[in-house]
């Protein structure tokens, strides 16, 4: 028994932040956790999902390859990476109520809670309706609503922005 909910702290702990960005009714949603293998180190405070990591709470989902996450000693994440080798990991979710379903994905999407700040690395494809973002690389910056996306040697990125969006 003991042993049972010191998971169930360690999974909440784990995972409450990570959907940080998503409807705040998701929060209390049950947090579904699937894949192929996990570690937990308690000592250390990395936690590693190996294959076909699915994560769901809600109206929010996460797909990787491979999930690793890193806790301080009072068990907040420090930081929370999905990897997609065989595909790219795939975060889906609804920012806030009325919004349309916000698809990111990318080989490599880096969540740190402590600054609120995503990064989405290598192959970077975001739709929210009509509205894409495809590039290299992408910052957003939870608290202050800021997106950027740096120049790159790989390429170029593209917006489509929905003329309706234009409109003031």
């Amino acid at each position: 028994m003991f042993l049972a909910l010191k998971y169930f702290v360690l999974f909440f702990c784990v995972f409450y932040p990570i959907f940080a960005a998503a409807l705040a009714e998701d929060r209390e949603k049950t947090l579904h956790i699937v894949a192929d293998s996990y570690e937990f180190n308690y000592k250390t405070g990395l936690d590693i999902y190996e294959g076909h990591v699915k994560v769901d709470q809600g109206t929010t989902h996460l797909t990787a390859d491979r999930l690793i996450t890193q806790k301080n000693k009072q068990h907040k994440v420090i930081y929370a990476i999905a990897y997609g080798f065989h595909e790219l990991a795939e975060y889906i979710t609804i920012p806030k109520p009325g919004d349309l379903e916000l698809h990111a994905k990318a080989k490599v999407i880096k969540y740190y809670p402590s600054t609120s700040i995503i990064i989405l690395d290598k192959n970077v494809a975001v739709h929210q309706g009509q509205n894409s973002f495809q590039g290299a690389h992408i910052i957003y910056n939870m608290q202050e609503q800021t997106v950027s996306a740096p120049a790159s040697k790989s390429g170029r990125s593209t917006i489509v922005i929905e003329p309706s969006q234009l409109k003031s």
